[in-house]
Formats: C-alpha cells, structure tokens, sequence
C-alpha cells in the first residue's frame, strides 16, 4: 500500500493534496532507479537530458502560480527537473522500434506526458534495455494503461 506522506503533506483542509495518477507515475519511476532520457520541447529549443529520477524527490506548490510541483534532483541539486502536476491531463506509454545498421532494431520504451489539449509536455524513455527493465516498463503499462 503506498503512503500519501510520501509525496505530499495530506492536510485534510488542503484540496491541493489530493493525489492523481501523475504522482503515482512520478514516484513509482524514480523508485525504480532506472535512468530515462528526458526530452522537454519548447518554443525554439528541445532539451535533451539521460538521468535517474532523483535521487531527491520532493513536492512543493509554486509560490508564483499556486500550482503543484513535483522536483526530482541529483544530490547537489546541479539537475532539476521539475513537472507542473496539475498540467498534466494524461499519461501514455508506448513503445516505438527503431531500425539500426546492420539490420538490427531498438526498442523505444517511452512515458509521454500529455496536456488537455493533446500537446507533449515531455517525454520519457527508458534508458536501460536489460530484461528486468523491460519486465519493469512492461507492469507500467498493465498498471497504468497506455492512455
């Protein structure tokens, strides 16, 4: 059974606790210890990063917008990446085959985080191709769905 405290100070009077699928999601990919490649698309430029999700993973609300954050850190704090929660309409998971030389062919395991309006907020992929990552990806999908 997963423990609210672990992602959010559940104050009853607080509606801002409430947990959705986006903080299960979260916290089940950085407990996995698995290094993904973030992919986050802006206007003008793509930010491309490899990393473990953490292993500091904290929620806040923004000062500024009053919205909730989810910030996964390295340990000294020199990655950040931070996901705006209540942005986040929809999860997918998919998988995408991608031709090498030689005839040989890779598996894209990918977590794409969706806005209402059906736009990327950011991509995930599964940085490690071992069976237990698979096996790991695989029970996301089950547990998750694919949309």
């Amino acid at each position: 059974m997963r423990r609210q405290s672990m992602l959010y100070n559940t104050n009853a009077e607080d509606k801002t606790s409430e947990l959705k699928p986006v903080d299960y999601i979260i916290s089940d990919m950085h407990e996995s210890g698995y290094s993904f490649r973030i992919v986050v698309i802006g206007n003008g430029a793509i930010l491309e990063v490899t990393s473990k999700l953490g292993p500091t993973m904290k929620s806040s609300v923004s000062p500024k917008t009053g919205g909730r954050l989810i910030t996964l850190a390295s340990e000294d704090q020199s990655f950040e990446f931070h996901v705006k929660v209540d942005e986040v309409n929809n999860i997918v998971f998919a998988e995408s085959v991608r031709p090498l030389e030689g005839g040989e062919e890779k598996i894209l395991r990918i977590c794409r985080f969706m806005n209402k309006e059906g736009g990327s907020i950011c991509s995930l992929i599964l940085g490690e191709y071992e069976d237990a990552a698979v096996k790991w990806f695989t029970g996301m999908k089950e547990r998750y769905g694919t949309s």
